[in-house]
């Protein structure tokens, strides 16, 4: 007999109840990720990755280009490079015009560090021309990035007011940060690539982009014994992923499509917002540099042999033809360190499509360079200017801008400096030029210019034999900086009574570090020891528009006085005597001021100040004994 066991009935569940567990279910990873977003923004995970942030307390109305931005492209890398140290107003001034330079390693003046650059060269010109304007020129440039970088840089731009933008960029597409071959990147696809940089402003985002980098590099070391972040490698070379990209192949589309794309969408945004934009062609070394990699495919030519028929061509004097081998032969290098003349033309053509002035930079190298043939006269290596290419560079986009009525439709020419000017007399000493040469060989020392395998010898081999060389090594090595470089070579020539060159270190500071007080305050006090006191006026007044100093309102009276302005110098020593009470020699030249100007009585209450410092001082009794003559 089969006994059925009566089943119980199944509860059901009140379906409003199970509407809310369900709610819940799916809530929850949402409510967990935002409380773990909030976490992080107090904790402040990954620091502030803005483009701009406010300058340190003692510059605190202006803001600065962030040192830590490239962090948002580069999560491999222990070190990142960073922009350069333009400051600009945060409350834009009525008379102000807002010059915006976004780019690669070019345009951040790469070997020359911060004195010089196109963009800074360029503000000098422009100020000089519209004095009664505040011009300022913010170079936002990072090396090693790319348009990806530049599109996700325009939004903050445009918030900040900018009257124009300028732009060379181009050369770094396949190998910059996120590019279509870099270590760095993120696939192929524009689309998945701008999303990845609207999610990396959210701090959960960031911790499981860096988990993963750290996981990468993690794997790369268990199996491959080397990692992207390599400290004896340059930058460039770590960023290199894919070497070889054939001309005309699937990766040198995708590189021609990521530029272009970017591009477009970058200038729609700044023609929304009504900013005109200024494009500038890529230059190269064509004449001097060898094809790192040259390929056979069935339909175009060994880039090597290209580049000795070049060579060739140029030998028979046939330059037309030699030059376009050369760029012929740029563009086969399936190393793509330099930027085809595709990518010339890309720029060419969406500037067309948003009517933005293209600068015909390689006009003006050609130009300056012999039968058109752009090389080491201008090059430092196969893309990077060296300092007469800079001005050259500088050159371009002011008349570039001048054509095409920047800032005014016409310019008072009677304003206009020859650009020879600029170059001759520009802050640049030996220190400069020594540290340029240090980062060059150390570049030159790496891959691609020797094989991979090869220790890079670079300062193995290098033997300083000036001051300036040895500094420029031990700013290399990090026992110190470039500033402070420069601070202690202008030190060494002072001791030795070489007032004239510690000048010239302390001008390069100011190029270099234009909103610090210091360096115009030791390059007045310089030329002041060489009795050059009109020469020192300059240097004094730029130094009070920064910071109202005692020392710049001594030596203003004080050059005033002996230039027999007795009535302009008071106001001025009056203002010191203030900041400077116990200095003897400044409270003499008040008191003689006052006597030359008939105030006897300030003359003698002076007097008597010091008297309580220095009774003695030199020439107090004499002008105490005429004093006293007088009624």
């Amino acid at each position: 007999m089969t006994v059925k066991v009566k089943k119980k009935p199944r509860k059901l569940i009140d379906p409003k109840r199970e509407r809310v567990f369900r709610l819940i279910a799916l809530t929850l990873p949402v409510i967990f990720f935002l409380l773990l977003e909030i976490a992080l923004r107090i904790f402040d995970y990954g620091g502030n990755l803005d483009l701009f942030i406010s300058a340190p307390s003692d510059y605190s109305e202006y803001y600065m280009c962030n040192p830590v931005v490239a962090r948002r492209y580069f999560f491999m890398q222990q070190t990142v490079p960073d922009p350069p140290n333009d400051l600009f107003l945060k409350i834009k001034p009525a008379n102000g015009y807002r010059i915006f330079v976004m780019g690669e390693s070019t345009t951040a003046g790469y070997p020359y560090a911060n004195n010089v650059m196109f963009p800074r060269i360029l503000q000098h010109r422009l100020a000089d021309v519209f004095p009664e304007r505040h011009i300022e020129v913010v170079n936002t440039a990072l090396t090693a990035i790319n348009s990806y970088a530049l599109l996700d840089f325009i939004d903050e731009i445009l918030k900040q007011q900018p009257d124009a933008i300028l732009i060379y960029a181009g050369h770094n597409e396949f190998y910059g940060a996120l590019g279509a071959a870099s270590n760095e990147s993120l696939g192929k696809i524009r689309s998945f690539v701008k999303w990845y940089l609207k999610l990396q402003r959210f701090k959960t985002f960031l911790v499981i982009r860096n988990a993963i980098g750290k996981f990468k590099n993690w794997i790369d070391r268990l199996f491959f014994e080397g990692t992207v972040n390599d400290p004896t490698s340059t930058l460039m070379e770590r960023m290199v992923g894919e070497q070889t990209i054939p001309y005309g192949s699937a990766i040198y589309k995708w590189g021609q499509r990521q530029l272009e794309g970017n591009l477009r969408d970058l200038l729609h945004k700044t023609q929304s917002a009504g900013v005109p934009v200024v494009l500038s062609e890529l230059i190269s070394n064509v004449r001097d540099l060898k094809p790192f990699i040259s390929v056979t495919t069935d339909s175009l030519p060994f880039a090597a042999a290209e580049y000795r028929r070049a060579q060739r061509l140029e030998r028979e004097q046939k330059f037309d033809l030699a030059r376009a081998a050369y760029y012929r032969t740029k563009d086969l290098d399936a190393l793509r360190f330099r930027a085809s003349e595709d990518f010339n033309a890309i720029l060419h053509r969406v500037a067309a499509e948003c009517n933005v002035p293209v600068v015909p930079m390689k006009t003006y190298f050609e130009n300056a360079s012999p039968n058109g043939l752009i090389g080491n006269n201008l090059m430092l290596e196969h893309l990077h200017p060296n300092v007469d290419g800079y001005f050259l560079m500088a050159d371009a986009f002011f008349d570039t801008m001048r054509q095409n009525g920047f800032i005014a439709s016409v310019w008072d020419s009677s304003r206009i400096k020859p650009a020879e000017f600029y170059r001759q007399n520009w802050g640049f000493t030996d220190l400069d030029a020594a540290y340029a040469d240090v980062r060059i060989r150390i570049l030159k020392g790496n891959w691609p210019f020797q094989p991979k395998s090869a220790p890079n010898r670079a300062l193995i081999d290098y033997r300083p034999t000036t001051k300036a060389e040895s500094l420029a090594v031990a700013v290399w090595e990090k026992n110190t900086n470039l500033e402070r470089g420069h601070v202690e070579l202008a030190e060494y020539f002072e001791k030795r009574g070489q007032f004239e060159q510690a000048y010239k270190e302390y001008e390069s500071l100011i190029y270099m570090t234009p909103f610090n007080v210091s360096p115009y305050l030791r390059a007045a006090y310089m030329l002041i020891k060489q009795q050059e006191f009109k020469q020192a006026l300059p240097y004094l007044q730029a130094s009070l528009k920064l910071e109202e100093t005692p020392f710049a309102q001594k030596w203003f009276g004080q050059i005033y006085l002996n230039d027999g302005k007795t009535k302009e110098a008071i106001p001025w020593l009056e203002k010191a005597v203030k900041g400077l009470p116990n200095d003897a020699q400044l409270i003499y030249n008040l008191s003689g001021a006052y006597a030359l100007s008939a105030q006897y009585d300030q003359a003698r209450a002076i007097l008597k100040q010091l008297d309580a410092i220095n009774p003695n001082f030199p020439g107090a009794a004499d002008l105490r004994m005429q004093l006293d003559r007088i009624k």
